[in-house]
């Protein structure tokens, strides 16, 4: 049986987000075909072990449902775009729940967190609907086939103010302040694995089973009173162990019910 053993307390650092403790019913499940986050070149990586991405200061965990009375909270805008076989999503709501969607051939990305309200204000002041009704639609270019975007902003008795244009083609500076924000911000989303990711402040605890980066199962198998987590791959005779603060950077979410 082969067994690997990941020296991790000395190269990573506990991420600082908003963690809230919970068991493996607070976990995300994974479908087949889904991503935790874009994986970074060698050089980004050693950045961003440096660097807290300013976008996501103060942001947490939304764990579990985040409906109101059995509906999501009300929604505040809608930024959508298209590109070839690439389809990107980032939607607010109310209270800061914040949703990003991405699908494409490397898979398929849903993620969800809650933004300060001083940050979602700023992204309202942004992208506001008076300022995207200024904006004609011959003002932009017209969305292509294979290629657009869509910016929708609701207004406070829930109508809203949309503009559909092509991301490559004409953008006034006005649109461009309103966009770069939330293009920012799906970008910091779509790279993240902590804040954006259920596993930080996952307690394991054994018979939980975990789905790894390229979708092998691993069940855990025991966890020390220090920490350190067993866990054993259903499909191979191969032991791990990994600091329970850490599971987040080798999983992405829980196995599904079978």
């Amino acid at each position: 049986m082969k067994v690997a053993r990941f020296a991790l307390i000395a190269l990573l650092a506990v991420p600082a987000v908003a963690q809230q403790p919970h068991d493996i019913s607070g976990v995300d499940t994974v479908n087949p075909d889904s991503i935790i986050a874009i994986p970074l070149p060698p050089k980004s990586q050693r950045q961003m072990k440096k660097y807290e991405s300013p976008e996501l200061v103060g942001a947490r965990q939304a764990i579990g449902s985040q409906l109101v009375d059995g509906e999501l909270p009300h929604p505040l805008l809608d930024y959508m775009t298209k590109s070839g076989l690439i389809e990107e999503r980032l939607s607010m709501f109310e209270g800061g729940l914040t949703v990003v969607s991405m699908s494409g051939s490397g898979g398929n990305m849903h993620k969800k967190l809650r933004i300060p309200i001083d940050a979602l204000a700023a992204y309202r002041r942004a992208a506001s609907p008076e300022k995207l009704a200024l904006i004609r639609n011959g003002d932009v270019s017209k969305p292509a086939t294979d290629r657009h975007s869509l910016l929708r902003i609701y207004r406070a008795d829930g109508s809203h103010v949309e503009l559909q244009f092509d991301p490559a083609g004409v953008v006034p500076k006005t649109l461009a302040d309103e966009i770069r924000p939330l293009e920012d911000l799906l970008r910091v989303v779509a790279e993240d694995r902590t804040v954006t990711s259920t596993l930080p402040g996952y307690e394991p605890a054994v018979g939980d089973e975990l789905v790894g980066d390229d979708q092998r199962i691993w069940r855990v198998e025991r966890v020390t009173e220090k920490g350190l987590v067993q866990l054993h791959c259903t499909g191979q005779p191969t032991i791990v162990y990994i600091d329970k603060h850490f599971l987040y950077n080798y999983f992405i979410g829980k196995r599904a019910a079978q």
